[in-house]
């Protein structure tokens, strides 16, 4: 049941953020490239690195070390792009950098993952991912709602701008239900391993997204964008970190570092979503 309940989950949030979004943004991104070229330089090389720094300063098992890396290695997830929305984020940006990821992760995350296994555990491993599920997920969750709500605020704006009140309050019910039901899935293994783990995902998490705010200073980036790669970069795509380690390697000790994130990641993009919003509360939403 949740493998149908939650791909229709996200397909939702995906309609509800196509509602809010126009072809002029992701135009946009085509006349100023840093962000996208920060966000994929961050998510494909700069996370499974600092896992694995992170994974030698808190001297973790060889089992969570690799899981670490597998998790920083997975692409960005789905729902970054609905919390990206809640952020008033740039909201093209996100989808951008959470399709292109996903259609790189069957080529990345093996060749982390092998070297990861090299590298902490001494072990020669090879993984391959499927490639054709892989795409054919992104398409149903993410690049076909996404056009379908797009569609609708292009050829019927009126409509759209009435609907996307109520389509933003019931897929804040569903993101929470998501949320919910991940964290309570993960739960057992949350109490068991929380405390060996969770600092060292809470020192991932908090790392990473320090070094994308301080590069998007840097660059001067505008608010939105920054949110935008805030959000997908701590938003990882859990699912295929556990696909990889507990179907694809059978090592369910890999996939501890994946199921403690999931809080982690979730309270600290939730707690993002309440300052930026509490700070614009008397401001309009920005233009990227």
């Amino acid at each position: 049941m949740a493998s149908i309940l939650i791909p229709l989950g996200l397909a939702i949030l995906m309609v509800a953020v196509g509602l809010e979004t126009r072809l002029s943004d992701f135009r946009a991104l085509v006349g100023a490239p840093r962000a996208v070229a920060l966000g994929l330089i961050v998510q494909i090389v700069g996370l499974p690195l600092l896992a694995a720094q992170l994974a030698a300063i808190f001297a973790l098992p060889a089992p969570h070390a690799v899981g670490l890396v597998l998790l920083a290695a997975a692409p960005g997830g789905v729902t970054a792009n609905f919390v990206t929305l809640m952020a008033r984020g740039d909201v093209a940006l996100s989808v951008t950098l959470t399709v292109a990821t996903s259609l790189a992760a069957p080529l990345t995350v093996p060749l982390w993952v092998g070297w990861a296994f090299a590298r902490f555990a001494d072990e020669s491993v090879a993984v391959a991912m499927p490639f054709a599920p892989t795409i054919g997920a992104i398409f149903l969750t993410t690049v076909l709602p996404l056009v379908i709500g797009v569609s609708i605020a292009h050829r019927r704006p009126e409509f759209a701008l009435v609907a996307k009140t109520w389509a933003r309050r019931v897929s804040t019910i569903v993101f929470l239900v998501i949320v919910t039901a991940a964290v309570a899935a993960q739960w057992s293994a949350l109490r068991a391993s929380g405390l060996s783990i969770g600092p060292a995902t809470l020192a991932f998490d908090l790392v990473a997204l320090a070094v994308v705010i301080a590069t998007s200073v840097l660059l001067r980036l505008p608010r939105p964008r920054t949110a935008a790669l805030i959000q997908t970069t701590g938003l990882r795509n859990v699912a295929v970190a556990l696909t990889v380690a507990v179907t694809l390697l059978g090592r369910p000790d890999v996939a501890v570092a994946a199921t403690v994130y999931v809080a982690v990641m979730n309270a600290v993009a939730l707690l993002h979503v309440a300052w930026t919003r509490s700070r614009l509360s008397n401001v309009k939403d920005e233009t990227p």
